[in-house]
């Protein structure tokens, strides 16, 4: 539940927005394509999911430490 009314962002409200308008448009066309984009939109609006919900949720971004220490980086073969 919490999930549900914490960490609105910006994008967040862009896709409520769109399902918003996916919605309306459905209701004036009678289109069915309308109401699938408006349930995806919302959907990932409401759950706060992206990528077609493979759970990559937006999150916070990380930030460096503060007390002035350098983050090694390793690479990866």
């Amino acid at each position: 539940m919490a999930t549900l009314l914490t960490n609105w962002n910006w994008m967040r409200w862009v896709r409520l927005g769109l399902a918003i308008a996916f919605l309306m448009a459905g209701f004036n066309n009678g289109d069915g394509v309308a109401y699938v984009a408006a349930a995806f939109f919302g959907i990932q609006a409401i759950f706060n999911v992206g990528c077609c919900g493979a759970n990559c949720s937006a999150s916070e971004h990380t930030t460096l430490p503060k007390d002035g220490t350098n983050v090694a980086y390793e690479e990866v073969k």
